[in-house]
């Protein structure tokens, strides 16, 4: 009886084996070709050291230029517009620590346009937390996949997130952006509590008569301005709020 009992135990090992090859898939879980699966390997050995000593994040991350996708970093769609960035964070939190969310709005009224890049501190938990594709959130399905980058799409992030406008010849202007809808004038006095500040100029829908979460800020002297400005993503009533030189007077 204990042969009996060794012989099926030496077998699932292989079993094991097999199940590993038959799982192979890529980092986004979809899966490989014949000819992908051979080149695979090499990256699933990576998450276990004592295999290749590759370093996991590296690769992870190279796979992930390979592809065509930003490392550590999803795209969540057709969320509710009355989502908020607390909301998400909730969500994607589950699956590892958060580097940023970025919602995106429309440019007209500044309101959430149901789409948000979430980026996390490893490629790993980015990969997991694919997941939630499908996710009933609201009265809506969540869709969840990996960000995508193209020429054109990183160009124009380049443009929006990274290029701040220079400051022309005697402006005394900031545009202030990212502002929660209830803000008031007294709350930004108070937060540029430092600077001289001349007038305030809120945006406003046309259609609903609210804010549209930007404003431009116009102040007294040169050095106020800077003091502003060198605020730019300080936090105000839990957002961080874009401070940059105006554009607005330009003719």
């Amino acid at each position: 009886m204990a042969a009996e009992d060794q012989a099926p135990r030496t077998e699932p090992r292989p079993d094991k084996a097999k199940k590993r090859k038959k799982a192979k898939k890529d980092k986004w879980g979809q899966p490989l070709s014949a000819a992908a699966a051979e080149v695979e390997p090499s990256v699933e050995q990576a998450q276990d050291p004592p295999a290749e000593g590759v370093a996991p994040a590296g690769g992870a991350e190279a796979a992930a230029a390979v592809e065509g996708y930003e490392p550590r970093k999803v795209v969540a769609s057709g969320l509710p517009y009355t989502t908020t960035e607390a909301d998400i964070r909730k969500l994607f939190e589950f699956y590892g620590p958060l580097g940023s969310v970025q919602l995106s709005r429309f440019p007209d009224s500044g309101n959430f346009r149901g789409l948000a890049f979430v980026c996390f501190e490893s490629d790993e938990d980015a990969v997991k937390s694919l997941e939630l594709d499908g996710f009933k959130i609201g009265n809506r399905y969540m869709r969840v996949e990996r960000c995508r980058v193209t020429a054109s799409s990183n160009k124009k992030r380049k443009t929006e997130f990274q290029t701040d406008p220079e400051k022309s010849l005697g402006c005394l202007s900031a545009y202030v952006g990212n502002l929660s809808w209830n803000l008031t004038e007294k709350d930004l006095r108070d937060f540029f509590k430092s600077s001289k500040i001349a007038s305030i100029r809120f945006a406003i829908d046309k259609r609903t008569g609210g804010s549209r979460g930007f404003c431009h800020v116009d102040f007294q002297d040169d050095e106020s301005l800077e003091k502003a400005v060198a605020m730019n993503q300080s936090e105000l009533q839990g957002r961080p709020v874009k401070v940059a030189y105006s554009v607005s007077n330009r003719g």
